[in-house]
């Protein structure tokens, strides 16, 4: 028996939904892949999410699922933004996941195309590791001396300061250093663009013909680029990428797709510019749109997403039996309302092992549905579960918690009665007509 949940398998690049598809959101996959093939001008679409509404695992699925469709050129990249953030320079990391994928994709092609990545890779060194370092060395030093001395110099002058300085021969040679340094990192952007333009193979003039889809510059491929996990970066670094994302990759045929809950994103932007910054409009500088990722479909409401999770979790670690699963099943599609993510339903299953191997009374049917409840208050509200453990909580907040009607006994004692009692009626357990009752141990 397992206490955790164990993480999906997937084949990056190889696996699509099939297999997968649990949930049934290969139709927002569907949706996701006509929108980044209908547009050639660059997007950054954000796919918003909750955080454990498994927007990994979809975006996991969705990089091969993509690749399978027919007649597709597009080439998919994933970078785990998180997984770099210990990383200072993410142009260079980000560069490096998309050369690689492209080495690895193209080590079957021929060798020609293998050529553009090492291109991009070059110049993203030139912009990382050349021009800016050499940019940022003589504004820190030579530039900083070359100021001092034309400072002293305005102080010693008589007349104009403004002619002195544009007069004085002192700060030439670093001043001159400063600028070639600026112009090297400029033609370095360039190139980082022409190589990043290359990789979407754009039409030449050859080619061109009539039709709008073949006009000269236009992508005969695209590279969507997905960014998981940005919202869980350090601030600096995730606002540092996006930063990168605009100004570097902002190419024809090149989209960016974020995996990122957006709320916490903008608690990023605040962290790093202040309270009082307008976070999400700062947002909607490098975002062309937000992209949600349902919580529920057609078939399935939002509850009964998770509710399945949940069961098949208990089954991947070997839990059932343990406590009343099927109690807690129906408490999160019925009572536990929308705020029940995927990864909550994980940490209902690990605390049911958790809870009942340790509990000889775990036999006693009227204290599993109980434990069932307690769990899920543990798990979802720690702080109402100790006002429970205290004896200081108030039917309110249960009530509040589980969603039941206002119209309930006044006296206390009968309310906690009542709220046991309509669980166990509502999981099944219970016959409406029933006397019994299921009291909180």
């Amino acid at each position: 028996m397992r206490l955790t949940v164990p993480e999906p398998k997937i084949d990056l690049y190889n696996d699509g939904f099939a297999d997968h598809d649990q949930l049934g959101r290969k139709a927002t996959g569907d949706k996701l892949s006509d929108l980044v093939e209908r547009i050639d001008d660059p997007m950054v679409i954000a796919l918003d999410g909750a955080w454990g509404s498994g927007k990994s695992f979809f975006l996991k699925c969705w990089v091969g699922e993509h690749l399978k469709r027919k007649g597709n050129t597009t080439q998919t990249v994933y970078f785990d933004a998180f997984g770099h953030d210990f990383l200072d320079d993410p142009l260079i990391a980000l560069t490096g996941a998309i050369a690689e994928r492209f080495e690895s994709a193209e080590s079957r092609e021929e060798n020609q195309k293998s050529e553009r990545s090492k291109k991009i890779k070059k110049a993203a060194w030139a912009v990382g590791k050349g021009a800016l370092r050499i940019g940022a060395s003589v504004a820190t030093f030579g530039a900083t001396e070359a100021l001092s001395d034309m400072g002293d110099a305005v102080a010693n002058a008589v007349g104009d300061e403004t002619q002195t300085i544009l007069r004085s021969d002192i700060g030439n040679g670093e001043a001159e250093k400063f600028w070639t340094a600026h112009e090297a990192r400029i033609a370095a952007m360039k190139a980082f663009r022409i190589a990043l333009t290359e990789l979407t193979e754009p039409v030449t003039e050859d080619q061109a013909t009539e039709d709008d889809k073949l006009r000269v510059g236009n992508p005969t491929r695209k590279l969507v680029v997905v960014v998981d996990e940005l919202d869980r970066c350090r601030p600096d670094y995730a606002l540092s990428l996006l930063e990168i994302i605009k100004h570097f990759f902002n190419v024809p045929g090149v989209h960016f797709v974020l995996g990122v809950n957006l709320t916490e994103l903008q608690n990023s932007v605040r962290a790093r510019y202040g309270s009082g910054v307008d976070a999400a409009r700062y947002l909607r500088k490098f975002v062309t749109f937000g992209f949600d990722l349902p919580s529920y479909n057609s078939v399935m409401g939002r509850n009964d997403i998770a509710a399945l999770y949940f069961e098949k979790a208990v089954q991947s670690i070997g839990a059932n039996g343990r406590v009343e699963t099927d109690t807690i099943k129906e408490l999160v599609r019925y009572f536990l309302g929308p705020d029940v993510s995927l990864r909550d339903a994980g940490h209902i299953a690990t605390n049911i092992v958790i809870a009942a191997s340790s509990d000889p009374r775990s036999d006693n049917h009227a204290y599993k549905v109980a434990l069932a409840c307690l769990i899920c208050l543990y798990t979802l509200d720690p702080v109402l579960f100790s006002k429970i453990m205290s004896e200081s909580a108030l039917f309110s907040d249960l009530r509040e918690f589980f969603r039941l009607p206002e119209s309930l006994p006044s006296n206390p004692d009968q309310q906690l009665k009542t709220v046991w009692r309509v669980l166990a009626i509502s999981c099944g357990h219970v016959a409406p007509t029933s006397e019994h009752t299921c009291h909180v141990p």
